[in-house]
């Protein structure tokens, strides 16, 4: 087998290429729509995350989890809505060893701004997608994205 062949097999197959392209062109519209506000929207999504906190607060440790993402790469996504004002990073009082995040009063302000944008590209996605399709979207990701923590979770994992 050439590498031409594990590329035809590859291409027919993965669930990685199907799930990053269409990602993209999500996200390109969610994009389009927060530009006038001068967010992006794996922003948005991160600002959402920490809103969602008690205290509109997550320690790094949750969010990471929550998203997916390794520290590393969250605090590099973190890095320009520190400068920007919109979070703030602290340690905790209570164990210094936990960082923790919480939404400033402008990325309050922001996050609030965004919902307008935001709804107008999730209805185009929507009408793009159709209800149905976009629902089943949703409910696919929902259970890919349980069902690989729960399995990275597993003993058995890796074996």
């Amino acid at each position: 087998m050439d590498h031409l062949d594990a590329a035809r097999i590859m291409a027919a197959d993965c669930l990685c290429y199907r799930a990053r392209r269409a990602a993209r062109a999500i996200t390109r519209a969610y994009d389009t729509a927060l530009r006038p506000i001068g967010l992006q929207a794996t922003q948005v999504t991160l600002l959402n995350a920490i809103a969602l906190g008690p205290e509109s607060t997550r320690s790094m440790g949750q969010l990471a989890e929550i998203m997916a993402l390794e520290i590393s790469t969250l605090t590099r996504n973190l890095r320009p809505l520190e400068r920007a004002g919109v979070i703030a990073i602290s340690r905790s009082a209570t164990d210094r060893r936990v960082r923790l995040v919480r939404l400033t009063e402008t990325g309050k302000t922001r996050l609030a701004a965004a919902l307008p944008h935001w709804r107008r590209a999730h209805a185009e996605i929507t009408a793009t997608l159709g209800d149905e399709p976009a629902r089943d979207l949703r409910i696919a990701l929902d259970h890919a994205t349980q069902t690989m923590k729960a399995a990275e979770r597993s003993p058995c994992s890796g074996t």
